[in-house]
């Protein structure tokens, strides 16, 4: 354990167990699955009305742009009824498709105020 000055006592966590691409929380952002929580290149954390498994089509859009991208459901968080946190692990992405994901996290990263 050791302290953080604006959080207090943390415990060390192992670095290697941590995810590559950094998820950035949004707002106003959405998938045919539920409102996206949080969204970086390589997945995304979504608020479910269902239990989600497996592997799955995942449509993610924002005012009149959409995109359809290949996803594999990696955890599920039951929170109470009809609501469930789901992890979904992107498949098969490109470069181009890394640079556009990056730009919409960016768009719609949730801003706070001060």
């Amino acid at each position: 354990m050791f302290f953080e000055p604006l959080r207090g006592m943390k415990r060390e966590t192992n670095l290697s167990d941590r995810r590559t691409p950094a998820r950035l929380q949004q707002e106003d952002l959405v998938s045919d699955l539920g409102p996206i929580l949080d969204l970086s290149i390589g997945g995304m954390r979504v608020l479910c009305k269902r239990r989600r498994e497996g592997l799955l089509k995942v449509r993610l859009w924002a005012f009149q742009f959409y995109m359809n991208l290949d996803g594999q459901v990696v955890w599920t968080k039951h929170l109470g009824f009809r609501r469930h946190e789901i992890g979904v692990q992107f498949l098969n992405i490109d470069d181009d498709t890394a640079k556009i994901l990056s730009r919409i996290s960016a768009i719609h990263r949730m801003r706070r105020a001060i």
